[in-house]
């Protein structure tokens, strides 16, 4: 399947990196596959940009144009839908890149509420955004994953965990989320888009089966999947290395 492959599609937490330190075999596996690679991440905290600084520091060239991430595809979304106003649940790295996007960030009657991984999340937050979908706003969601890898084994919480939260304090039958990440369609379209080749024409390796592997799946992407349960690793997938 790897072989045959004209893309390869790659998730980062937890694949190619936790925490945001590369994991072995991610910087030999990349290099050996640079001219077919393309990163798919539920990431809403960083930028493109971001993650290529990591893999740069690395010694790994990826263009930023190669990495597509939840959070900055979720506010990419928004800003082409014409809404104007939202109230942003997120890292302050994606508020100002909303705001680079023309969007007006606003604490009280937005058009739509759009929901990422805040590590500051607050009650207060929480009473806003739950108010603000009472009173009809549209809720955006960049991922539903509730947590993801963290170091020493440990769990991360997740955007998920967040909409959780917010669906208990709203009728759920008035509102419904759009989501932009996996195992929805949209970011490994824009990968696919981004590499010019055809979803069947690609792999997707990531460690979750239900957002890396049925979400790939359903678009005809044909999965890979190393961690968890999986006994492969990226290790598992480079190439021999002639003597």
């Amino acid at each position: 399947m790897l072989s045959a492959a004209r893309g390869v599609l790659l998730d980062w937490d937890g694949c190619i990196a936790v925490n945001n330190r590369i994991l072995p075999g991610a910087k030999q596996f990349i290099t050996q596959n640079a001219d077919r690679v393309a990163i798919v991440s539920n990431n809403s905290t960083h930028l493109p940009a971001d993650l290529g600084e990591i893999l740069a520091g690395h010694g790994v060239a990826l263009p930023s144009d190669r990495i597509f991430l939840a959070g900055v595809e979720a506010l990419r979304s928004v800003a082409r839908s014409g809404v104007s106003r939202v109230m942003l649940c997120a890292a302050p790295r994606m508020r100002g890149f909303a705001r680079s996007l023309g969007l007006r960030v606003v604490q009280d009657n937005p058009e739509a509420v759009v929901l990422m991984r805040d590590a500051h999340f607050t009650y207060r937050k929480l009473e806003r955004a739950a108010n603000a979908l009472r009173q009809g706003a549209r809720l955006i969601v960049a991922n539903a994953d509730r947590t993801h890898p963290g170091p020493y084994g440990r769990v991360v919480p997740e955007t998920g965990a967040l909409l959780a939260a917010l669906l208990a304090c709203v009728d759920e039958r008035s509102v419904e989320p759009w989501v932009a990440g996996k195992p929805c369609p949209m970011l490994f379209e824009r990968a696919c888009e981004g590499l010019a080749i055809t979803p069947e024409e690609a792999v997707m390796i990531g460690d979750n089966p239900e957002t890396d592997g049925e979400g790939a799946a359903r678009l005809g992407i044909r999965p890979i999947l190393i961690g968890g349960a999986s006994h492969l690793s990226l290790l598992d997938l480079l190439e021999p290395v002639a003597a």
